[in-house]
């Protein structure tokens, strides 16, 4: 059972796993002390990180507890809430769909789905994978208490078509291809576009081009009610009574209809390992790779920094970087890939509305491991 293999301590737990990658002396101490900084400045619950290097973990590391409630110790392999950086992880399956012309990522969309309204039709899946296709983020609509069936993530989905049908029909906020518009139900199209294409589910193209390939056993769409082995508890921030800062359990969410773009769970190490797969050719063609982290913005928009699901920028040091990061209710979450030295950096938190930048500390992290 779980808890006869975890302390009911929250001290925190490494990852033992037989060939282990090297790490740089005192990398894994300053790791810690980014993640402790972390936890003490929020009252997260539980945290767990890992960083990827030249082929192989090098440091995974789990604090805190993942369930309070029940005294159980978070540990590496974990599952969290993904959020947004589910996003990348579509934007893979939809490149690897496209290399062997399952889809094209620049033809209409209505090639795969001929019904959609006549606003979506000729959007392509690479402007919607850049928040180039118009479609709209989330609104009062979306949480209102009022609105029929209720806050979207209280409803309940039957179809791929309900889903879509909490934004589809509504006004695009710009023509596709003339602006960039961060979207996640733009993601929630993709893989209903995805869906049509390679007539599958988006949980069966999840499995067979990302889950299975790189061996990440933990990444699975949410499901509500399933009860996943090793899954922490998720909270939201509250206030004690002596006003000092906490975190409650959060009541339960229904995520399918965003699966694409911000429904999916998975562990800290499988994140560092996904991301480790876009260093070199392989999983992705090396045309693929060029293709998944060029910026290509609209004419005459400012500046961006958005590629095939990736952010794409410069750290401090000039070094290229790719990143994302995600909120939702009962996380926070990041991914940092600094490709040319095969580094990348994950880290999972199961407390949402947290207002910190996550990219920071796991560049802190990513810094410590190249010193």
């Amino acid at each position: 059972m779980r808890l006869s293999r975890r302390s009911l301590l929250a001290a925190p737990a490494l990852l033992a796993v037989p060939g282990l990658a090297w790490a740089r002396d005192g990398a894994p101490e300053r790791g810690r002390e980014v993640i402790q900084a972390l936890m003490s400045r929020f009252p997260i619950p539980a945290v767990s990180a890992a960083v990827w290097r030249q082929g192989g973990l090098v440091w995974s590391e789990a604090f805190g507890q993942a369930d309070r409630e029940a005294g159980l110790a978070a540990m590496p392999h974990d599952r969290f809430r993904l959020a947004s950086v589910s996003k990348v992880i579509t934007a893979a399956a939809a490149l690897r769909l496209a290399e062997r012309g399952v889809v094209d990522l620049d033809a209409p969309i209505s090639r795969y789905r001929p019904g959609l309204p006549m606003h979506h039709r000729q959007t392509t899946l690479r402007q919607l994978l850049s928040h180039q296709g118009g479609v709209r983020h989330y609104i009062y609509r979306d949480i209102d208490t009022a609105a029929p069936g209720g806050p979207i993530d209280r409803r309940t989905y039957a179809s791929t078509a309900e889903k879509l049908a909490v934004f589809i029909n509504d006004p695009l906020v710009a023509p596709p291809g003339e602006a960039v518009n961060y979207s996640t139900f733009g993601y929630s199209l993709v893989g209903a576009v995805l869906e049509s294409a390679a007539r599958k589910p988006f949980q069966r193209i999840l499995a067979e081009e990302v889950a299975d390939p790189l061996a990440l056993g933990s990444l699975a769409p949410e499901i509500p009610g399933a009860h996943l082995a090793e899954r922490v508890r998720d909270y939201q921030p509250s206030m004690s009574a002596n006003a000092q800062p906490g975190a409650r359990p959060c009541d339960p969410i229904n995520p399918t209809y965003k699966w694409p773009g911000g429904g999916l769970l998975g562990a800290a190490p499988d994140l560092a390992r996904f991301c480790g797969a876009f260093t070199r050719p392989g999983y992705i063609s090396a045309a693929g790779l060029e293709d998944m982290f060029t910026i290509r913005p609209p004419s005459g928009t400012v500046k961006t920094n958005t590629a095939l699901g990736w952010r794409v920028d410069r750290d401090a040091a000039g070094r290229r970087r790719a990143h994302h990061d995600g909120s939702i209710l009962g996380a926070r979450s990041v991914i940092v890939l600094l490709p040319d030295e095969a580094l990348a950096v994950s880290i999972l938190t199961n407390l949402g509305q947290v207002d910190f930048d996550p990219v920071e500390p796991a560049q802190r992290i990513a810094e410590a491991f190249l010193a």
